[in-house]
């Protein structure tokens, strides 16, 4: 059996778009994978399994959910995703009946980019006849370009065209469910899919406002201790928690809970964050994968937006808003991110720090109203000290 070198390793990184040395590498690199793809598909899977890779962070394995469900209205019985087991908890709260094939992140290489053989041979060992690359980046292509499938349909970086007997060039324009859609539009060729898109509200108005103040990386969050002041104001109202990652849970943010009766529970794991979802009226938070949790659950959600554009992954709807301070580094229309990498790069966060608790307040407080959330009702303190534990009512 051809063993698989390692040219596969970080070659977008060193690949220069204008440079001649670049062009030389990308011509010998399409080379090769084509090279590849003929020596495998001459003893081409032609059953009719399909699978989808979608090796995700949460925000994006909620995003790939309409693309997935046109897939399913077109393959059913005969469809099964690859992905990590935190998305396939995502994935089971909207797909019941779909077969997973789970993923470690210890099945790849060089900080999670490069698929190890081992688990090449596992997908290959699955016989897919078409495989959907619903990742689109250095770390499926490396898992899938040796793949024996008739067909692989998908999006990445142009230096990996070659792997793909169908690629679609990504867009880069919002919003994101709209470039995994652009891929199954060329299995199932639905177009209309606003339906697709929105999920039912299931609003519960004798729920609690759920509040999860953390993101991916610092720079898309707001500020904790403005988020404890908000809970604060709207726990006047109305029940109000704050959820808090085990992560996160230093003793001076608990004490300082404690202290002003705040309620709040900690997580020790993605299913405690999916119940307490399932359990609250709405959700506030930053631009993060609680939110869009929320959303495929039905419920109302408010984000606070920063270095990153509301128009490419705000929930659709009526049941969603958000608030953004607007400032001369903030991304533009066509700008997933501000130009300093999302924030990764600033050392200010003055999108996130130039927003007061004034203007959250008031936004908030409209989309309360908007929700049919901001009658009066009796304020219950909570407090808990794990996901494990009873919480104690007042």
């Amino acid at each position: 059996m051809l063993k698989q070198p390692d040219i596969m390793i970080e070659v977008s990184n060193y690949i220069a778009e204008d440079s001649i040395v670049g062009r030389i590498i990308r011509i010998s690199f399409t080379f090769f994978i084509r090279l590849i793809r003929k020596m495998m598909i001459s003893s081409r899977n032609e059953n009719s399994r399909v699978i989808i890779i979608s090796l995700n962070r949460l925000g994006d394995t909620v995003f790939t959910i309409p693309a997935i469900r046109s897939i399913k209205n077109k393959f059913n019985d005969s469809l099964s995703i690859v992905c990590y087991e935190e998305s396939k908890l995502i994935y089971q709260l909207v797909f019941e009946d779909l077969q997973f094939i789970t993923l470690g992140k210890d099945d790849f290489y060089f900080g999670g980019r490069i698929a190890n053989s081992r688990i090449r041979k596992r997908i290959s060992d699955l016989q897919a006849g078409i495989i959907i690359d619903m990742t689109g980046s250095v770390k499926s292509a490396s898992l899938i370009f040796n793949s024996r499938a008739k067909e692989i349909i998908g999006s990445n970086d142009k230096y990996f065209s070659a792997v793909y007997t169908e690629f679609i060039t990504r867009r880069k324009q919002p919003h994101l469910v709209d470039k995994y859609l652009d891929v199954s539009n060329k299995i199932s060729g639905i177009q209309d899919v606003i339906e697709l898109k929105e999920y039912k509200a299931t609003l519960n108005k004798d729920g609690y406002i759920l509040i999860h103040p953390f993101a991916g990386w610092k720079a898309k969050e707001w500020n904790l201790n403005k988020y404890i002041e908000l809970a604060l104001s709207i726990g006047k109202r109305r029940d109000c928690k704050i959820i808090i990652p085990k992560e996160f849970a230093e003793e001076g943010t608990l004490a300082t809970l404690k202290s002003l009766n705040i309620s709040y529970i900690i997580s020790n794991e993605l299913m405690d964050l999916i119940e307490e979802i399932k359990n609250c009226s709405a959700i506030i938070g930053n631009d993060s994968g609680a939110i869009y949790i929320a959303n495929i659950l039905g419920k109302p959600t408010f984000t606070i937006y920063g270095p990153t554009n509301p128009s490419y992954s705000l929930p659709f709807g009526d049941m969603h808003d958000f608030i953004r301070k607007d400032i001369k580094c903030s991304p533009g229309i066509n700008d997933q991110y501000c130009f300093k990498d999302a924030g990764r790069k600033c050392h200010s966060f003055e999108c996130m720090n130039l927003l007061s608790l004034e203007e959250v307040n008031m936004k908030i407080n409209l989309f309360l109203d908007k929700t049919g959330l901001s009658t009066d009702g009796p304020i219950r303190q909570v407090e808990c000290k794990t996901s494990e534990v009873e919480c104690k009512t007042s």
